[in-house]
């Protein structure tokens, strides 16, 4: 029972990590000027590619894994950058001219990006490795994890009646959460691979300068264009 401990530790942070992405989602279809069957209907959009996802994996070279592995962190800074860009737009134009935006910037919120998709295939990956049940059925138990989620979390943040500045601040957070997490799991990941020490501590300088350019880029932006004050 013991030796079992550390797999269903695995499982769960894999599921966690799936309910934060449906956080995300649920963020744009929430705060945005949505209907519920829109919202709805991009759940259910969720639900079917991980479907999908699961019942392909078995034909996925591992080479291909690699690969997204490898380019994860280059997605991961694109959404983060058009987060924090739109996060400003979106604020900047309900504080300012009382416009609500909210339909035309969500989708970097709600959309299936390639980030997304990656690391909803990747779980998958480690859950047919982890749980000895057919590929299809964990896409399907995904799938539906996404459809709950997003569909019970956006239905919530509906009814609370927020701005569309709100939703601009949150894409604001959420781009600066990813920044944050691109300085973190490098310097995670160097600790834990000790056959490439050397090469760790320049990569982590980029991500760190880049990150304090950014910081002081948004509070200049931020002031000028009216965010904050």
């Amino acid at each position: 029972m013991l030796s079992l401990e550390p797999s269903w530790l695995m499982i769960s942070g894999i599921f966690i990590g799936v309910l934060i992405f449906a956080f995300k989602v649920s963020l744009g279809c929430g705060l945005a000027s949505l209907s519920r069957r829109e919202t709805l209907l991009i759940a259910l959009s969720y639900l079917v590619l991980a479907s999908l996802m699961g019942a392909v994996i078995g034909f996925i070279p591992d080479g291909t894994i690699s690969s997204m592995l490898n380019a994860g962190m280059a997605l991961h800074a694109i959404v983060a950058l058009l987060l924090i860009a739109l996060g400003v737009v979106t604020a900047r134009e309900f504080n300012h001219k009382g416009h609500d935006i909210t339909r035309r910037t969500f989708w970097v919120l709600s959309f299936p990006c390639p980030a997304c998709l990656a690391a909803t295939f990747l779980s998958c990956s480690f859950l047919v490795g982890l749980i000895d049940v057919a590929s299809w059925k964990i896409g399907l138990v995904v799938g539906v994890v996404f459809f709950v989620a997003i569909s019970g979390i956006s239905e919530v943040l509906r009814k609370s009646h927020r701005t569309p500045s709100d939703m601009g601040s949150a894409m604001i957070i959420l781009g600066l959460f990813y920044i944050l997490s691109m300085l973190v799991i490098p310097a995670y990941l160097g600790a834990k691979v000790a056959s490439t020490p050397s090469e760790m501590p320049s990569v982590n300088a980029v991500y760190i300068y880049g990150f304090l350019f950014g910081m002081v880029l948004l509070g200049y932006l931020g002031r000028k264009m009216g965010v904050a004050q």
